[in-house]
């Protein structure tokens, strides 16, 4: 399969009398994860909380992304 491609497909099943009526489309949209993005930059920070810049990854996995997640290690 190719990233980015729409495949459209459909199946039957077959018993001792033969081959049913193929089945209504349904269609699968080739893609990927996508790739990791750049780190984020902090843009303001002040007493209670920081801002930071998150990135679009150069990849996208041939999808729009959909969620960032953040992991904040407090600990360091």
């Amino acid at each position: 399969m190719t990233k980015g491609v729409t495949y459209k497909y459909q199946y039957r099943a077959r018993n001792i009398n033969g081959w049913g009526d193929f089945s209504d489309y349904g269609y699968l949209f080739a893609a990927d994860v996508p790739a990791k993005p750049q780190a984020p930059m902090m843009t303001a920070v002040n007493d209670t909380s920081i801002s930071i810049q998150l990135f679009t990854p150069k990849d996208t996995g041939e999808n729009d992304i959909l969620l960032n997640e953040i992991w904040i290690d407090s600990g360091i």
